[in-house]
């Protein structure tokens, strides 16, 4: 398959560093497009499935990207291969190239294989034909150089102490001593992201998109958060009540900070930067590990909070670890157990709001009991 449009292609001008972008899909050589498109084509009652049809919206969003940066990368350095069949400019020499430009970065090793290991996946998918082992051992040689997991117990919190600090924060920004008045706001915002995610314990971009209206409803007395399966990572409708103890929380940050963050701009979406935009999952995530650290001593991301609630909610109420899977909407114990349904996890997540609660004022009564 030809393609003509290698001298064709338009780079967005930005002031981040091209090398880190990606082309978008629209500015893909034509014969990629295509390929691209059949591949990932759920099929009709007359054509099969794509071979990559199978591949979950979240998947297809990160190969997109993926692939897309490999053709940045072609367009900066090797522009003329961009008119070769899409099978063919992948060659050892330019593989090797672009592994040095991402070591170059700086990035992770682990970040360097994932691009590497997504790339080869596409291809694989994209081109069948082809025979892609050569690649497939060079992704497997990098990822002799990704670290061993840091200790993952050892990075963990209690649940209950990420909701308590989130509380303080939120406390302390409308208190008499806020960190600075000229960023009250902002504390607040923090401290419902903290406290909000350790009841709702939603994967990060789902967390980050949650857009008002839409999967943030307002109800009579408190509020309703759903996702649709098609934009969770499993592909599991979610559905639960927003913690009773932060609806009234949640009304202040909507009526008032929310505004001050905006100030005059307009947003659906629910987290708002100090400069009036949206916040994007990659702003979340950075923005919740500094507020720990800072707050906590200790850096914990986004996805740390489902591992502390499920070793909290298994070390201090044995009797509720059946709760964890639908609460953190894992959809298989086992191969054989392949969906949950709504209801579980609309109860998983009352009774984890219960096991908040409750943490709370065991903490509370046995710190008073110590002051005795």
């Amino acid at each position: 398959m030809r393609c003509g449009a290698g001298a064709n292609i338009m780079l967005h001008r930005s002031n981040m560093d091209p090398d880190r972008q990606a082309l978008p899909f629209s500015e893909w050589p034509p014969g990629d497009q295509t390929t691209w498109t059949m591949a990932t084509s759920s099929g009709s009652l007359f054509d099969d499935a794509g071979l990559a049809a199978h591949w979950r919206p979240a998947t297809t969003k990160n190969y997109i990207f993926t692939y897309g940066r490999w053709l940045r990368f072609l367009a900066l350095r090797f522009p003329q291969a961009l008119n070769q069949d899409a099978g063919l400019r992948i060659t050892r020499e330019r593989i090797t190239a672009y592994v040095v430009l991402l070591h170059d970065q700086d990035l992770n090793p682990t970040t360097v294989w994932s691009y590497l290991s997504s790339l080869h996946n596409v291809v694989y998918n994209i081109h069948p034909d082809i025979d892609w082992s050569w690649l497939r051992d060079i992704v497997n040689r990098l990822h002799l150089n990704v670290r061993p997991r840091p200790d993952l117990e050892a990075q963990l919190v209690p649940i209950q102490d990420l909701y308590e600090a989130g509380l303080a924060l939120i406390e302390q920004s409308e208190g008499g001593k806020p960190r600075r008045p000229s960023r009250i706001s902002v504390d607040y915002r923090d401290g419902l992201l903290l406290a909000l995610l350790a009841t709702a314990l939603l994967r990060i971009k789902n967390f980050a998109d949650i857009e008002i209206g839409r999967h943030l409803i307002k109800t009579q007395d408190d509020y309703i958060m759903t996702f649709p399966g098609e934009e969770v990572k499993n592909g599991q409708f979610i559905e639960f009540e927003v913690h009773e103890p932060l609806v009234p929380i949640l009304d202040q940050y909507l009526d008032h900070h929310r505004p001050v963050l905006l100030a005059g701009q307009v947003s659906d979406f629910l987290w708002i930067s100090k400069e009036g935009h949206r916040m994007l999952d990659h702003h979340v995530s950075k923005r919740i590990v500094k507020v720990t650290k800072r707050e906590l001593g200790r850096p914990i991301s986004p996805h740390l909070f489902r591992h502390c609630a499920a070793t909290s909610i298994a070390e201090t109420s044995p009797e509720l670890t059946r709760i964890i899977r639908p609460l953190l909407a894992h959809t298989r114990n086992t191969t054989s157990e392949r969906y949950y349904n709504r209801a579980s996890v609309l109860q998983a997540s009352r009774r984890h709001s219960d096991a908040i609660q409750t943490l709370k004022e065991e903490l509370s009564a046995a710190q008073l009991q110590e002051g005795i």
